[in-house]
């Protein structure tokens, strides 16, 4: 519909004070009646609105976030800034304080820039005295070399060791041996078992390994046994076993021992062991060695058979092997003559000086 257009109010209109508000619809539909839409306006209102909430609510995360840092961090740079500001104050008195004038009666002397203003000269002093510092202190951040450092913050060889250290396996444990002393007057005897690690490699000792008694000849094997080292026990003459280590690390060619007591029981002395007295042989017939000879008209005698005698049993002993925690077989042996029953005590391993 074509309306004409509109001229301003008309004489009626002044009349009447202005336009009523049906003219006043009708102007603007007039005025906007020619106006479309684009096609994909639709499109981009659902496109646009979600975007634009968006980044309204990035920014205002943004905004909140920066006033929490920096209301954070604003008394931290206040503090340093109040700190930085005293300390140079204290050092530009301090340089004053040590300026001495060269002749009786001149004025202390002031570092001038070539305009001649002491204050500009002062504010360069300072400017270079805060740089000096700044170097120095970065030069004192630097680390220090290794032959620098004291030789008690060095780590210890035994636990450096002990982090990387496998534990030894059979192959790496060899060359054992075994020694006895001679026994007391009360019959005990002392010894010890040595093992030796025998690879390039350092390796710990990973348990104390087992000790095994074989009693032999006359000894009683059911009155042999073999025990741990313990505080008041009879072996006096083993180490305290308190003081044995928790672990033992060997270096290449160093070796372990175990030492190890006898200790026969009371009736198990070497005068107390079974003797083997043999079989009794018979009686010699009176008259000499030949019998008497039967009388007439009777039986022949039997010969009488004499019966072997046993073979001598062998004297007594203990023998004792030390087999390593790590399995057969054993390394070494260590025999106790003149052993019939008693007890073994032994130690943990331990570690040789050389």
């Amino acid at each position: 519909m074509n309306r004409p257009p509109y001229d301003g109010p008309g004489p009626d209109d002044e009349r009447g004070g202005g336009m009523d508000e049906q003219t006043l619809r009708q102007l603007l539909q007039g005025a906007v009646e020619d106006i479309e839409p684009a096609p994909d306006a639709l499109e981009h209102i659902r496109r646009a609105v979600p975007a634009r909430r968006t980044r309204r609510r990035q920014a205002l995360v943004g905004a909140a976030a920066a006033l929490i840092l920096g209301g954070t961090a604003l008394p931290a740079v206040v503090h340093v800034a109040t700190t930085g500001d005293e300390v140079e104050d204290r050092h530009t008195n301090t340089a004053s304080s040590q300026h001495t004038p060269e002749e009786p009666g001149a004025e202390p002397d002031r570092v001038t820039d070539g305009g001649g203003r002491p204050e500009e000269g002062e504010a360069r002093n300072h400017d270079e005295k805060r740089e000096q510092r700044k170097n120095e202190g970065s030069k004192g951040n630097e680390p220090k070399p290794a032959a620098s450092s004291p030789a008690g913050n060095l780590p210890a060889p035994t636990n450096t060791f002990a982090a990387v250290s496998p534990i030894c396996d059979r192959d790496q444990l060899g060359k054992g041996s075994g020694s006895v002393g001679p026994a007391d007057r009360d019959g005990r005897v002392y010894g010890a078992f040595r093992v030796v690690n025998v690879s390039r490699a350092v390796c710990t000792v990973g348990g104390p390994g087992t000790v095994a008694a074989s009693p032999r000849g006359s000894a009683e094997s059911g009155r042999v046994s073999v025990v741990d080292h313990t505080p008041g026990d009879a072996a006096t003459g083993l180490p305290d076993p308190t003081t044995e280590p928790s672990e033992v690390i060997l270096q290449p060619g160093q070796a372990y021992e175990v030492k190890f007591a006898w200790i026969p029981t009371t009736d198990g002395a070497r005068n107390s062991c079974a003797k083997n007295t043999g079989g009794a042989s018979p009686a010699p017939s009176a008259g000499g060695g030949a019998s008497a000879s039967p009388a007439a008209g009777s039986a022949p005698a039997q010969q009488q058979v004499v019966p072997d005698s046993p073979p001598p049993t062998p004297p007594p002993s203990v023998v004792l092997s030390h087999t390593p925690d790590v399995g057969e077989p054993a390394v070494a042996d260590a025999k106790i003559d003149d052993a019939c029953a008693g007890t073994v005590y032994r130690t943990g391993p331990i570690a040789t000086a050389s």
